[in-house]
């Protein structure tokens, strides 16, 4: 994220509050001119500056330097996921569990032909 969209950021959110930017010099403990200068990003915005922002401006730091709240994409939650995956798991558990009898049932057909033919076998070199 560069410098330009922080300080937008930044400037959005002060508006949206209708916070002047002597306001907010005054609530951060720093001159009108420091304030400014954060705001035009020709200050470096320190983490310490940055956590005081967005906790003036009831938001996170996140939100001033990405332009959004992570927590808040748009999708399913992390429970809805959870829920939905648990939901396939449990399906794709029962599905093996099918095929697992599935073969067990052919490898027994699989002997039982086995013996079959050995028994023809036995029974076609008596008759010679």
């Amino acid at each position: 994220m560069d410098n330009s969209s922080i300080k937008q950021n930044i400037r959005n959110k002060r508006k949206a509050r209708k916070y002047t930017q002597e306001e907010m010099a005054d609530k951060m403990g720093i001159s009108l001119t420091a304030y400014r200068d954060l705001e035009k990003g020709e200050t470096s915005i320190l983490n310490t500056n940055l956590l005081k922002l967005a906790d003036l401006l009831k938001t996170t730091s996140e939100e001033l330097v990405l332009g959004y709240r992570p927590s808040q994409m748009e999708g399913p939650g992390v429970e809805d996921i959870k829920e939905e995956y648990t939901g396939k798991v449990t399906v794709l558990e029962q599905r093996v569990a099918d095929l697992e009898k599935l073969v067990q049932s052919l490898e027994e057909t699989i002997l039982t032909k086995n013996e079959i033919i050995t028994m023809l076998k036995k029974s076609l070199d008596g008759e010679k």
